[in-house]
């Protein structure tokens, strides 16, 4: 049988993870292959039915089974759209992100909903909110997505460090790191009003590794209410940045399973985070989850972990978690079970 992704215009997160199911999926022996297909971003009636015409009529020349996984929701409309009812055809789709934006917008999207949960056979959803949006409309199969971090070697803080922060030695600052795109789902206005609660003269300094539209933005409010922030535009060592932090902090707006959290945990670190999305999935009861919005409780929840007793239960419940999260090998095995199924199901 052969396995085909369909792939959104996106960036970052979800097109790191549908790199890595390529990648995984290829090296464990499946045909696997991306659709020759471009989903537009935004609805395009013309270029629409040119996509589902052109899927269908790669699934329908396919020699064998075909499973058909899209990523998203117009991919994963579309995909299900083009898919011809049979036994020898599944699909599968991952939701990936909230419709936000207009009425319009939410209306279009709730349709696009509807589509996949009447012809996909199985809805993979990366936060619990998706994953009742999906059952709520008549989805047949709704599981939770397996989205793992790179696997890296666990880092451990380096022992004299951790004695001469206990020493009080050197700066007393707090290292605060976000690794966040600089869009308004990651909350960073937020972040800024929790910088500002925290005084201008607080011993706590907040980087942003990251850029985004709203860089210019951000930036000036930083320079006009001199914050102890600074963003740090895109960044590739961010394990580097992680061992180099005391706390890492997320004040997302909403969020699907973040990766960047992950590899928090298994580096060990404090996390204090918004209540947002799938957040709670990847980080269980390691983290310090404060509500969506709540500037002040962000503010306080950073405060309190200039203590460097909180500190060091936050880095050893992180350390647990970490042996809890998925592998690698959970995402194959959950992808084998959902695309290629025993004989049987087909």
């Amino acid at each position: 049988m052969s396995i085909i992704l369909v792939r959104p215009q996106a960036s970052g997160g979800l097109a790191a993870h549908v790199d890595q199911e390529l990648r995984e999926l290829s090296a464990a022996g499946y045909d696997v292959r991306e659709a020759p297909v471009r989903i537009l971003e935004r609805p395009h009636p013309l270029e629409d039915l040119r996509t589902v015409r052109a899927l269908r009529r790669g699934l329908v020349a396919a020699p064998a089974p075909v499973a058909v996984h899209a990523h998203g929701l117009r991919a994963g409309a579309l995909a299900a759209l083009a898919a011809p009812r049979g036994p020898r055809i599944r699909v599968a789709v991952t939701l990936h992100n909230r419709t936000v934006g207009s009425p319009l917008v939410r209306v279009v999207g709730a349709i696009l909903l509807r589509v996949i949960a009447r012809r996909a056979d199985t809805v993979l959803a990366v936060s619990p909110d998706l994953a009742e949006d999906a059952r709520r409309v008549g989805a047949r199969d709704v599981r939770h997505a397996v989205v793992p971090a790179p696997e890296r070697p666990t880092v451990e803080r380096r022992a004299e460090a951790v004695c001469a922060e206990e020493a009080g030695a050197g700066d007393d600052a707090l290292e605060v790191l976000v690794v966040a795109r600089l869009a308004p789902q990651k909350g960073l206005d937020d972040l800024l009003d929790a910088a500002a609660l925290l005084g201008t003269g607080s011993p706590v300094r907040i980087r942003v590794a990251g850029d985004g539209p709203l860089h210019q933005q951000l930036s000036a409010r930083i320079r006009d209410e001199q914050l102890p922030v600074e963003l740090l535009g895109r960044r590739q060592d961010v394990p580097d940045l992680l061992e180099a932090a005391d706390l890492v902090v997320s004040a997302a707006l909403w969020e699907g399973q973040p990766v960047w959290l992950q590899e928090a945990l298994r580096a060990g670190r404090a996390i204090v985070a918004t209540d947002a999305g799938g957040t709670r999935w990847v980080t269980g009861d390691a983290a310090h989850l404060v509500p969506v919005g709540d500037a002040p409780a962000l503010a306080a929840a950073i405060a309190a972990h200039r203590e460097p007793q909180r500190r060091r239960h936050g880095e050893q419940r992180s350390r647990g978690r970490a042996l809890e999260l998925p592998t690698t090998q959970d995402m194959i095995t959950q992808l084998t079970e959902v695309l290629v199924p025993g004989p049987g199901r087909w």
